[in-house]
Order: C-alpha cells, then sequence, then structure tokens
C-alpha cells in the first residue's frame, strides 16, 4: 500500500504479477523528505565544536580535545524531520479521519495503475486488490477493550495502549519493511508509531542507523535517555529522543533483539502531558513462552484485529 499523502516519504512500486493480493514493496525516503522540507524551511547551521581540558595529575597530567556536531538549533531539525514524517497528519485527527487518509492514498495508488493498463482482466485484477486492501484497512482499526480478548498485550506495541481506557489504534504495513500504528486517546490522534525491518539497514548496527539515517532525518544532538526499574533501578531500556518547537517528541528505540525492528515513535507532547509516557520494556519483562512467541512472530509478522498472528508464523517445530 502506497501512502502518497506523507508526500513521498513512502514510495511503493507497482505490484508484480506473481505476487497478486500482496502489497507492493515500500521503501523510505526520508532524506528526500526531510529536504523537500527544507526547501520550505532552510535547516539550522550544525558546525563541530571542540572543548579542550586537562586530564589526569601530576606527570600524568595532559590536555585533550575532544569534538563533536551541535545543531543551532536542534528544536526546529526535530520540527523539521517530524513534519517529513507525518505529512498529511495532524494531532487531534479522528480515526475516521485517519482511514479516510489512507483510503485517499490506497485509491490513488490502484487509480493510477488502472490508467496504465488496457486489458480488462488486468483491469479487474487491479480492481480486486483495491478492495482487498479497503477492507484489509477497516480490519485494522482497534478499539482497546479487554473484553475483546486480543492478544495485542504481547505484541510489538504491547506497551502503547491501555485496555478499557477509550484508546484506539490503525495499524497498516508498508511492504516487508515498515509497519505503522497510529494511536488515538478519546477519539484523538496522539501517536504515531513506525517499526522497521532491520533489513531496511542490512550493514547497520542499531548505532549506525542512529548516526546514518535518525540524526539526519531529526538532528545531530538527540538527548541520550535511560529508562530503569524504580525498585532495583537496574536499566530497561535506553533510547534517543528529539524535541521539536511545539513540544513534538520523536524517540528511537532498538527493538532488533526481540522483535526485529527498529522503532522510530512520534508523539504529541502536549498530548503526552495529560495520557502519560508510554515506553517499551526492552529488558526484564520480555519472557516469552512458546505461546507468546508465537504471538509475537517474526519481524514481517502481520496481525488480524484481534492481535492474532496471519503472516510471517514461525514455523511448525
Amino acid at each position: 500500500m502506497s501512502e502518497d499523502n506523507e508526500d513521498s516519504m513512502v514510495a511503493a512500486g507497482p505490484s508484480s504479477s506473481e505476487g497478486e493480493g500482496e502489497a507492493p514493496p515500500a521503501t523510505t525516503d526520508m532524506d528526500a523528505a526531510v529536504a523537500k522540507e527544507d526547501a520550505k524551511v532552510k535547516k539550522p547551521e550544525v558546525k563541530e565544536v571542540c572543548k579542550t581540558k586537562t586530564v589526569g595529575k601530576g606527570k600524568a597530567k595532559k590536555k585533550e580535545t575532544t569534538c563533536e556536531m551541535v545543531d543551532s538549533n536542534p528544536k526546529l531539525s526535530a520540527s523539521i524531520g517530524v513534519n517529513s514524517l507525518i505529512k498529511g497528519f495532524e494531532w487531534g485527527m479522528s480515526p475516521e479521519q485517519v482511514l479516510a487518509k489512507l483510503g485517499e492514498s490506497i485509491n490513488k495508488y490502484f487509480d493510477d495503475q488502472l490508467k496504465e493498463t488496457k486489458n480488462p482482466m488486468d483491469q479487474d485484477r487491479i480492481r480486486k486488490e483495491r478492495n482487498d486492501q479497503l477492507n484489509e484497512l477497516k480490519k485494522g482499526h482497534i478499539k482497546f477493550a479487554s473484553s475483546s480478548k486480543h492478544k495485542w498485550g504481547v505484541s510489538l506495541i504491547q506497551y502503547e495502549f491501555a485496555d478499557d481506557n477509550n484508546e484506539e489504534m490503525i495499524w497498516v504495513k508498508e511492504g516487508s519493511k515498515l509497519r505503522k500504528f497510529y494511536f488515538f486517546k478519546d477519539g484523538q490522534l496522539w501517536k504515531i508509531v513506525y517499526a522497521f525491518n532491520k533489513e531496511k539497514w542490512p550493514d547497520k548496527d542499531y548505532a549506525g542507523v542512529v548516526d546514518g539515517s535518525f540524526k539526519k532525518w531529526f538532528g545531530v544532538n538527540p538527548a541520550a535517555k535511560v529508562k530503569q526499574d524504580p525498585k532495583t533501578a537496574a536499566v530497561l531500556l535506553r533510547y534517543n529522543e528529539w524535541t521539536g518547537e511545539k513540544n513534538e517528541k520523536v524517540r528511537s528505540f532498538d527493538m532488533t533483539e526481540v522483535h526485529g525492528v527498529v522503532v522510530v515513535a512520534v508523539v504529541d507532547g502536549v498530548q503526552e502531558t495529560s495520557i502519560g509516557e508510554r515506553l517499551p520494556n526492552i529488558k526484564g519483562d520480555d519472557k516469552f513462552t512458546d505461546t507468546v512467541g508465537d504471538v509475537l512472530g517474526t519481524s514481517d509478522v502481520a496481525y488480524d484485529e484481534k492481535g492474532n498472528i496471519i503472516e510471517g508464523k514461525n514455523p511448525a517445530k
């Protein structure tokens, strides 16, 4: 599924005849999207700043110089990246408005294919694929209620929601390398989570992805954050955080070990003040049984509306 309303941030290629019914592969061209946003609002200057300090004592005393890149306006850089990433969506949108936006993107993608296709059989196939994807989009609208007995509580987004709290989610799959989760509280969009398959960056570890991509997208000076166990002070999570001009937050998480993904969460900081910070627990709580592992699945997993895995299942033992 291609989201044209994100202005080429996700560019989907055409479906192949061999993959009928499947979403076309998607790639994320955030560098181009940030460059386009930069053309409207010039990105702040980044300079190398060096500091010299004296280390050691006595005869071992010496001067040591360290240098780092410093953003002249880190909040503006973060906002440029956020605007590029969520273009077409606004905080406070209702689930119906988000579904309509996503539906428009699906229709445009397949309308473009129909314009280029003269064969009646191919046209019928394209129309069927469009209807299938529109139906899947509707199934991706989830209302979090304990009475539904869903299994999202052991999924990638298990810490992003609360049951029986008037919370909803819409999730979509972009090819094999990207899943998006739109979260709502009291009918208002307040967070979008992007789960990138680690194979998007096959030659990089998480640190390499942050340095090579995220710092280009959101700025070179993210805050290094730590989540600790309140009882033992053990480190549960390390992550990066960027803050924009309107207090919007961007957070990146290394979830490759358990889920096979690198996650970027974009949050409306104003709404988060009342909702509360929702962060994953990378260590400590992730003790999976075989049953839970089946639900969790692999990095190319897809779920049904109850959180059951329907694609990318672990092979039978």
